[in-house]
C-alpha cells in the first residue's frame, strides 16, 4: 500500500509538471546532452557520437523550460515560476520537484555541488542535486546578483555588482571577497580550465583568481567598455585556457584571452547584426557565436584567423542555445527540431529531435542497427565546396559584395572603376610580448598588386608590403606597452587603394607571468631579496611586492628590504605587471632571521672580575667571569644601552653584547668582548629586537 501510494504521487507530480513517465528502462549514450523543444514540448537525448536521438521526455507545447545538466544530473528549471524538476535519465522520468519560490531563480551546478540563486533577492543556497533538498541555511548577499558558477574545486563565485566584488562561497558559507571592479561596474565568471575569470565591462579587464588565491588581471581593449546594457557576454565555463569575450553593441568586438599565455586576441563580427548575437563558447581554437538573427552559428578560428563562416542550425531567424558538453560543442534550435553537434575538429553531426522511434513515455525500445558514427564534413566555405545542403556550414553571401567605403588614395580626383577590388577583411590583432601580430583576408574582386599596413601610432611593421597572394600576415613592434594601436590593411591596385575597416585597440605586449628563482638571503633587520624575470619582461615590467614588505613599483630582479624583526621567519609574495595586466600567480619566499650566535673569548680581565649584567647597563650583576680568566663565550645579538668606559683600557662603548657562558647568561658590554670591531651590530651578529 505504501509503495502503490509513492507512486501515485509520483506520478501526479510528473503530470503536474508536464512531464511523462515512462514504462521503458532505456540506456542512454555515456557521451550525449538533454535538448529542449519549446513548441513540441519535447525534451531528448542524443548521443553525441552519433548525433541521433536515444531518449526523449514530453512536457507541455509552450512551456519554456531550461535544462542544466552535468554529468549524471540532470534538472529542469522553470523560468517563469522557479519550479525545479530532476530527471533520472535511466528512468526516463521526473523523481522529484521543487518549488524555489522565485522567477528566474539560477542553478549552478559542478561535479556534485549545487545552488540555486535568487539573483534579484540576493538569496544564495545550496541545494542536494539527487533529491533536491536545501543543504543548510540560506546566504545572503547584497542584491541584484550576476550570474555564479561553481569552479573546479567546488566553490561558488557570485558576482556582486553593488560592491564591485565576487564572493566565493565554500560549503554553503561566504568567504573574503574578491574587488575586481567599482561598485555598478558589470561583471560576467567564466570557469576556464576549472580556475574563475571574472571580466568587468566598464573597466574592461579580465581578473583571473589563481589555484592559491592569487588575482592577475589582463587588460582588455577599451572596445569592450562599449558593450550595450548588460555588459559583454562571456561563457559559464571552457574546458581549456581560451575565454571569448563578445562586446554586443555597435562594433560586434570579439575579445579571445589566452589565460595560459595572457596574450590577447580581438576581431570584429561585421557581416551580423551585433545586437543579434549570443554568447560565445570555445572548443579547440574555434570560438562559435550564435547569431538569433539568422538562426545560426557564426564560426571563427581563433588560431588561423581570416573571414568568419556560417553553419545554419535553425530553418529560419530564432535562438540559438549553444554550449560545451563532454568535450563537444552543441548547438540546439529551442524553437524547432533541429541541433548540431560538433566535436574539436570541426566535424558535425545533424540532429534531428523529431525522431521519436525511441525509448520515451509512449514507446518501448526497439531493436536499433548500431547507429554510425562517421562524421559530415566539417565546415567551409562554399567556393571550396557547393553542397546545396542548408545545415551545412557555408560563408555569408558574398555574390554581391557591399562596395567599400570611399577612402583617401594617392589620386584623390580618380574614381574606382568597376574593377576595384574589395576592402580587405577579418583584421585580427594578437598581443604578444613586444608586438603585435596582424592578420587578414584578402581582398576579392579586381586585382591587387600588394598590401600594406597603417597603424595608429608609432612602431615598425614587417613585412613593408604582403604580395597579393600572402602570406596575409604583419608584425607590428617597437611600440609603447603603455598604449593600444589599431591597425588597417590598405589593398593596392592600379586604380588606387581600398582600405580595411580598422581593428579593435591591442597593446605590443601581455600581462607578465610570474617571476621564477624568487630567493631571500637574511640580513640584519631584513632580507635581499632576487628572483628571475618572467618570460616576455622588458623595461616596463614592473615588480609588486607584499608580505612582511610592501612596494608595488619595483624595476630590475633585486630589491633590499630593511626594518624587520630579528629571530623571526618572514613571508614575501611577489608578481610581475605591466600596462597589460598582471601575473595571476604569486612567487612567495621565505626568510628566517634567527640570531646568527657566535663564538668569542672575553677581553680586559685582568685588573678585576667582569660582571656580567642583567641588561644593557653597568647596574646589577647575573653572573661573574673570574678575574684572569678568558673563557669562550656565546654572543647572541648585539643592542645598544648606557655608554661604558672600560678603566684598565679607556675604551668607550655604548654597545652591548646578550652573552651565555658557563658563569650565567645576561650582558657584557662590548669593550669586554673580543667582537669584531665596527658598525652596529658587528657582523656577522644581527640586532637584538627581542
Amino acid at each position: 500500500m505504501i509503495a502503490g501510494a509513492a507512486a501515485v504521487v509520483l506520478v501526479a507530480v510528473a503530470a503536474w509538471f508536464g512531464v511523462g513517465v515512462s514504462s521503458a528502462n532505456p540506456k542512454l549514450a555515456d557521451v550525449g546532452a538533454w535538448l529542449w523543444t519549446k513548441a513540441r514540448g519535447k525534451i531528448v537525448h542524443v548521443n553525441g557520437l552519433s548525433g541521433e536521438v536515444d531518449g526523449y521526455l514530453d512536457d507541455k507545447a509552450g512551456r519554456q523550460l531550461r535544462v542544466v545538466q552535468d554529468g549524471g544530473d540532470v534538472l529542469l528549471v522553470d523560468d517563469r515560476t522557479g519550479y525545479v524538476s530532476r530527471v533520472e535519465p535511466s528512468q526516463l522520468s521526473v523523481t522529484g520537484t521543487r518549488d524555489f519560490g522565485a522567477a528566474g531563480t539560477q542553478l549552478a551546478m559542478s561535479g556534485g555541488t549545487a545552488y540555486a540563486v535568487d539573483p534579484a533577492a540576493g538569496k544564495v543556497q545550496q541545494i542536494d542535486p539527487v533529491t533536491l533538498d536545501t543543504v543548510g541555511a540560506p546566504l545572503t548577499l547584497p542584491g541584484p546578483l550576476g550570474a555564479a558558477r561553481v569552479d573546479g574545486g567546488g566553490r561558488l563565485w557570485v558576482p556582486v555588482t553593488a560592491r564591485g566584488q565576487v564572493v566565493p562561497v565554500a560549503n554553503g558559507t561566504a568567504q573574503s571577497p574578491v574587488k575586481v571592479g567599482e561598485p555598478g561596474e558589470e561583471l560576467s565568471v567564466t570557469i576556464a580550465d576549472g580556475r574563475p575569470v571574472v571580466v568587468n565591462t566598464r573597466a574592461a579587464t579580465a581578473t583571473i583568481i589563481g589555484s592559491d588565491g592569487g588575482v592577475g588581471e589582463i587588460t582588455l581593449p577599451k572596445g569592450v567598455a562599449q558593450a550595450a546594457k548588460g555588459g559583454a557576454l562571456t561563457p559559464a565555463t571552457t574546458e581549456g585556457p581560451l575565454v571569448p569575450i563578445l562586446s554586443p553593441g555597435d562594433s560586434g568586438l570579439l575579445v579571445v584571452i589566452d589565460t595560459g599565455s595572457n596574450a590577447v586576441l580581438s576581431t570584429k563580427f561585421t557581416t551580423a547584426d551585433p545586437s543579434d548575437l549570443g554568447v560565445p563558447q570555445v572548443l579547440g581554437s574555434k570560438v562559435y557565436v550564435p547569431d538569433r538573427g539568422s538562426g545560426s552559428l557564426i564560426v571563427w578560428d581563433s588560431a588561423a584567423g581570416g573571414r568568419p563562416t556560417t553553419l545554419q542550425v535553425a530553418q529560419g531567424p530564432g535562438p540559438v542555445d549553444v554550449f560545451v558538453k563532454d568535450g563537444l560543442l552543441w548547438a540546439n534550435d529551442e524553437n524547432g527540431d533541429k541541433a548540431v553537434v560538433i566535436d574539436p575538429e570541426g566535424r558535425k553531426h545533424d540532429v534531428d529531435k523529431d525522431d521519436s522511434d525511441v525509448p520515451g513515455p509512449t514507446s518501448t525500445p526497439k531493436p536499433r542497427q548500431t547507429p554510425s558514427t562517421r562524421p559530415t564534413q566539417p565546415e567551409r566555405e562554399p567556393d571550396a565546396d557547393p553542397d546545396p545542403d542548408p545545415v551545412r556550414t557555408t560563408q555569408r553571401p558574398t555574390t554581391t559584395p557591399t562596395p567599400p567605403r570611399e577612402t583617401p588614395t594617392r589620386t584623390p580626383s580618380q574614381t574606382p572603376s568597376a574593377a576595384a577590388p574589395s576592402a580587405p577583411g577579418a583584421v585580427t590583432a594578437r598581443s604578444g610580448p613586444g608586438k603585435v601580430t596582424i592578420t587578414f583576408s584578402a581582398s576579392t574582386g579586381g586585382k591587387v598588386e600588394r598590401y600594406t599596413l597603417k597603424t595608429s601610432g608609432d612602431g615598425r611593421s614587417t613585412p613593408q608590403s604582403v604580395d597579393a597572394g600572402g602570406p596575409f600576415q604583419f608584425e607590428f613592434t617597437g611600440g609603447d606597452c603603455a598604449n593600444e594601436y589599431t591597425f588597417t590593411v590598405v589593398a593596392h591596385w592600379s586604380g588606387g587603394e581600398v582600405e580595411s575597416e580598422p581593428s579593435a585597440g591591442v597593446r605590443p605586449c601581455v600581462a607578465p607571468g610570474s617571476p621564477t628563482g624568487f630567493a631571500a638571503k637574511a640580513r640584519n633587520r631584513g632580507a635581499e631579496l632576487t628572483w628571475t624575470a618572467p618570460e616576455g619582461a622588458d623595461d616596463a615590467t614592473t615588480y609588486e611586492l607584499t608580505g612582511a614588505a610592501t612596494n608595488s613599483g619595483i624595476k630590475g630582479t633585486s630589491f633590499t628590504v630593511d626594518g624587520l624583526k630579528n629571530n623571526q621567519k618572514h613571508t614575501f609574495k611577489l608578481k610581475a605587471r605591466n600596462a597589460a595586466g598582471e601575473s595571476p600567480e604569486v612567487a612567495t619566499a621565505e626568510v628566517d632571521l634567527a640570531y646568527p650566535r657566535q663564538q668569542y673569548k672575553n677581553a680586559s680581565n685582568n685588573d678585576t672580575n667582569t660582571l656580567i649584567r642583567p641588561g644593557p647597563s653597568a647596574s646589577g650583576e647575573a653572573g661573574k667571569i673570574p678575574k684572569g680568566e678568558y673563557i669562550t663565550l656565546t654572543v647572541i645579538c648585539q643592542v645598544k644601552g648606557a655608554s661604558y668606559t672600560d678603566t684598565s683600557t679607556g675604551k668607550t662603548s655604548d654597545i652591548w653584547n646578550r652573552i651565555e657562558s658557563q658563569y650565567g647568561n645576561g650582558y657584557l658590554n662590548d669593550t669586554l668582548v673580543a667582537t669584531p670591531d665596527g658598525g652596529f651590530p658587528e657582523g656577522p651578529l644581527f640586532e637584538c629586537t627581542d
